[in-house]
């Protein structure tokens, strides 16, 4: 087995890790960056299902 550290432009990045799975590569570390922007995208979305009555809102329970 081989391990290979590569670097893409942040938008490649989903592209490339889709082909690496269809190959059953095992990804070993996603880029924190990514992980952050995922994070952010998820709550952004989060946000607008409860805006337009999806979801309900969070209270201080919640946390």
């Amino acid at each position: 087995m081989t391990t290979l550290t590569i670097q893409v432009k942040d938008n490649d990045t989903e592209f490339l890790l889709e082909v690496l799975k269809r190959i059953d590569a095992k990804i070993i570390q996603n880029s924190k960056k990514q992980e952050l922007l995922d994070g952010i995208k998820q709550g952004i979305q989060e946000a607008r299902e409860i805006k337009n009555g999806k979801i309900a809102p969070l209270s201080l329970k919640d946390i």
